[in-house]
């Protein structure tokens, strides 16, 4: 089992400081601004690194092993579609949108289809 990252800090060990905020705190209400120093943990980089790619090196998914795709799993794969899914006003659609606000959506579909078709 794994530690956790804070289970690695170690007082006075960290990456790179961050400048600086140059934001104004009084943009954000005051019910909703911090009370206390962020706690982050103290870690060097190269542990920092070590910990996240081991952590992911424990996740067994479609690109990185044989892994069985049924017909539920096949109606979106986001490694492939993200770039679509993300576009402005594609993202955010309803099934019950009207059809005329969903132009752009119908060719996409369109074109996917006359290129499978191909």
């Amino acid at each position: 089992m794994m530690n956790l990252i804070f289970e690695e800090s170690v007082s006075g060990r960290g990456c790179t400081l961050l400048p600086p905020c140059d934001v104004p705190l009084t943009t954000m209400p005051e019910n909703l601004q911090r009370q206390r120093a962020l706690r982050l943990p103290e870690i060097a980089e190269t542990d920092l690194i070590r910990h996240y790619t081991s952590l992911s090196q424990r996740v067994h998914g479609v690109n990185n092993g044989f892994y069985p795709l049924g017909s539920c799993t096949m109606k979106y794969n986001p490694r492939i579609n993200e770039e679509i899914a993300g576009l402005p006003g594609f993202a955010k659609i309803h099934p019950l949108q009207p059809e005329h606000t969903l132009q752009g959506c119908l060719q996409v579909l369109h074109l996917a289809e006359t290129y499978l078709c191909e």
